[in-house]
């Protein structure tokens, strides 16, 4: 689908109920999507950012001379 500019008078076609959800012409505007990893992309995700999380650490530790 292409993009598009779109035109001050389809401004008129927001509306917000009274919890608060957002619509376009009647439809809810959905703002996120779930996303469900496999186990191992899961396994992969949390190394990942153990590593990341151990990279940002060792450079504070060796400046403060713990090791």
């Amino acid at each position: 689908m292409a993009r598009r500019v779109m035109g001050l008078d389809e401004y008129d076609a927001f509306e917000v109920d009274e919890s608060g959800q957002l619509f376009w012409k009647g439809k809810p505007v959905q703002f996120e999507q779930r996303v469900s990893l496999r186990r191992y992309e899961l396994v992969l995700a949390t190394l990942g950012a153990i590593g990341a999380l151990l990279a940002g650490i060792h450079p504070f530790g060796a400046s403060l001379g713990i090791w």
